[in-house]
């Protein structure tokens, strides 16, 4: 269906685009709120002045006339009431298109309390997705010694990456995560792809389906979904 497929090709250009905007926007929200706080600690400095020193009063009722302090209050007090209404009349609909994406979330990033939860929770896994084997690819092949790797986690090396059996999980964990500057992935037949941030951290890329159910099983080891 040619017409379809344009339409969604446009509305994808326009949510793409009016999201980088917004994001833009919403980054001068940092220094409208340091202005703001500004603007209530001069107050606040100018009501103890004027409690404390009643003898000034003469000279802030001047200036506050001068100033013309009171019209460009009262025009920023409109200004937040308005942003604050119209935000607020935003929210439902943000609520409900965040919901619709979040059907199709093709990746999670989940912090576990300590390494052996996280170990756990990919037992669990390779168990649910029927998983049997591994191919380990590392970010920088370099030195690394391959044939070493592979004879540590009893796997065959296969041209620059290395075919892991599923069940030697334990064995990734124990003989190549504890080397720090080694950054490496596990992708799997099943479509799913694990990387390692810590031992603990683990990047999750999977179709939307299998992303829910990995959302599930994380919750059963007290895994802590990032929303990103």
């Amino acid at each position: 269906m040619p017409e379809l497929d344009a339409k969604l090709s446009k509305l994808f250009d326009s949510l793409n685009k009016n999201l980088y905007k917004t994001n833009k926007v919403m980054e001068l929200y940092k220094p409208m709120n340091e202005i703001i706080n500004s603007i209530a600690q001069d107050v606040r400095q100018l009501e103890d002045i004027s409690e404390k020193e009643p003898l000034f009063n003469q000279m802030v009722e001047e200036e506050v006339k001068r100033r013309e302090l009171i019209g460009l209050y009262k025009k920023m007090q409109t200004l937040i009431e308005n942003l604050k209404d119209e935000i607020d009349n935003y929210e439902k609909e943000i609520n409900q298109g965040n919901v619709f994406l979040e059907n199709f979330r093709t990746y999670r990033t989940i912090v576990f309390e300590n390494s052996k939860k996280s170990k756990d929770y990919l037992t669990k896994i390779i168990d649910s997705f029927n998983i049997e084997e591994f191919v380990l690819k590392f970010s920088v092949v370099g030195t690394i010694d391959l044939n070493n790797i592979a004879t540590h986690v009893g796997g065959r090396k296969v041209g620059i990456d290395i075919v892991v059996p599923a069940s030697n999980i334990d064995l990734i964990f124990d003989e190549i995560l504890k080397s720090q500057n080694m950054k490496f992935r596990l992708s799997s037949s099943e479509g799913i792809v694990v990387y390692f941030e810590k031992d603990n951290i683990l990047h999750i890329e999977a179709p939307s389906k299998k992303i829910k159910l990995a959302d599930s099983i994380a919750k059963e080891f007290d895994g802590k979904l990032l929303d990103e």
